[in-house]
C-alpha cells in the first residue's frame, strides 16, 4: 500500500488517481497518522448512473428520474 499526505492528496491528485487506476491502494496520512484509505473501485460494483438515470422527457425537458430518487432507492428508503 502506498502512502500520501493530505497535502499530496490536494496537490498531486492526478498522480494518486493514476495509482488507483493501476489497482494500488493508498493510505492518506496527517501528522504521520493514517486518517483514510483510498482503494480502487471495482468497476463491476459501481452503479451505472448514466444508464439508470433515464432519458430527457421531450415534453417537459426534464429527466424522468431525479438523482436523489435513484440514491434513495439504492439506500432502500
Amino acid at each position: 500500500m502506498k502512502t500520501a499526505t493530505v497535502r499530496e492528496l490536494r496537490t498531486e491528485f492526478p498522480r494518486l488517481e493514476a495509482l488507483l487506476g493501476e489497482g494500488e491502494s493508498i493510505a492518506i496520512t496527517k501528522h504521520k497518522r493514517i486518517v483514510a484509505k483510498l482503494v480502487p473501485a471495482d468497476r463491476a460494483d459501481a452503479p451505472d448512473f448514466k444508464a439508470r438515470f433515464g432519458g430527457i422527457s421531450p415534453a417537459a425537458g426534464r429527466r424522468e428520474k431525479s438523482l436523489v430518487t435513484l440514491l434513495l432507492g439504492d439506500r432502500g428508503e
